[in-house]
């Protein structure tokens, strides 16, 4: 009997922790990103998985039926920055990330759209981008991932190809795209709530809440970093491999080569810890995701039934964020091939292209921004998290 009480208010002590909301004081509006943890328990719920969805299918369908696919698609973008967003457990905070979320994309479409087709001045801006926007990710984790999609969309705005469509309106577009995700999300989630409302949280006797470090001292923590060379590792490893990257298009042109870039951005990681079997995993799920990308398109060429696996893709990617990374980026990288590519003719040589630079990013990422770093900083003295 003795041994059954102590289980049971083991459990309930384990729930209370677990459902016990902390609040952020009302007057730190930037809160959000100057959390080092996150409030959410890491589990995709109904209404992400609905709004990754319909955020993402819903403008290329649109665009589809309108005649301007490469309208919808740019909109359907912003769904893809947004559909993994917004998992706090207070709405404000929820709201407020989403909104910011919004604001580092429309402003990496802007500036990735403004680079577009300037040559080698191109190939000089975006690593110099990413290396102011890398700096600034140090600041926390939420800005480290920001940052990271700051630059990742600022390399897809300046290669998206499409011709007489003024930058401001490729902003507007993506913004457009998230409002729609966003506002999904936040709707959906408001009315799970109302139907379905949260248990009431219940903190033990004596058990004091986590505390975060505030906004100030966080970045006295990382202006402190800078004078360390643990605090620029990240800008030293990004850079080159962009540059390496921006090399391989100018040998290698029209063969789709900014997937090179796009691939180190992903791959590689801030903590070198983690770097290896993280860029490992993402390694092998972006290689599957560029076969499965061949068999989905040349199965099929219809534009329908390209929309179709954008939903079924745009579904399976929040559940398996979670679950299995591999998956993940097996599911991710035809998605955003799916996107990139909407209304254009699939080919063979085209997945070609992107399986070549899929392993000469995974190539440079692992090399340059891995091996090498790690022989000059051993990676039990890293500390910047991402």
């Amino acid at each position: 009997m003795i041994r059954t009480r102590q289980v049971l208010s083991g459990k309930l002590a384990k729930e209370a922790i677990n459902s016990a909301e902390i609040s952020w004081p009302s007057g730190r509006v930037f809160a959000p990103f100057f959390a080092d943890r996150g409030s959410d328990n890491g589990t995709a719920r109904a209404p992400q998985v609905i709004a990754a969805t319909l955020g993402i299918t819903g403008p290329v369908a649109i665009g589809a039926l309108t005649g301007h696919a490469e309208f919808g698609m740019i909109a359907s973008l912003g769904g893809l920055a947004l559909s993994s967003d917004g998992k706090g457990k207070a709405f404000r905070e929820r709201a407020r990330g989403l909104i910011y979320t919004i604001a580092a994309g429309s402003a990496a479409m802007l500036t990735g759209a403004v680079l577009a087709g300037q040559g080698m001045r191109s190939a000089i801006c975006i690593p110099a981008v990413a290396a102011v926007a890398g700096l600034i990710g140090g600041i926390s984790r939420p800005l480290a991932q920001a940052m990271t999609r700051f630059i990742l969309y600022t390399i897809i705005a300046a290669n998206l190809g499409i011709r007489g469509v003024h930058p401001l309106g490729v902003m507007l577009l993506f913004f457009l795209g998230a409002s729609w995700t966003a506002g999904l999300s936040l709707a959906l989630t408001q009315l799970l709530q109302t139907i379905r409302p949260a248990p009431i949280s219940r903190t033990p006797a004596g058990a004091a809440p986590p505390t975060r470090p505030s906004a100030a001292q966080l970045f006295h923590r990382w202006r402190k970093s800078l004078t360390h060379l643990s605090g620029w590792q990240y800008v030293l490893r990004i850079v080159p491999c962009l540059f390496a990257g921006q090399a391989f298009d100018c040998l290698w042109p029209y063969h789709h080569s900014y997937w090179v870039s796009i691939t180190v951005i992903i791959v590689v990681q801030r903590d070198l810890r983690v770097a290896l079997p993280r860029a490992l995993q993402r390694a092998t799920g972006t290689t599957i995701g560029v076969l499965l990308t061949g068999l989905l398109l040349l199965g099929s060429s219809s534009m329908w039934a390209a929309i179709a696996m954008i939903a079924v893709l745009s579904t399976a990617r929040p559940i398996l964020k979670e679950a299995n990374y591999t998956a993940y980026a097996a599911v991710m990288t035809p998605l955003v091939i799916l996107l990139l590519d909407f209304g254009r003719e699939p080919s063979w040589a085209v997945v070609v292209d992107r399986l070549a630079a899929t392993f000469a990013g995974c190539t440079l990422a692992v090399t340059f921004g891995y091996l090498m770093w790690s022989r000059i900083h051993p990676p039990a003295r890293t500390a910047v998290k991402g």
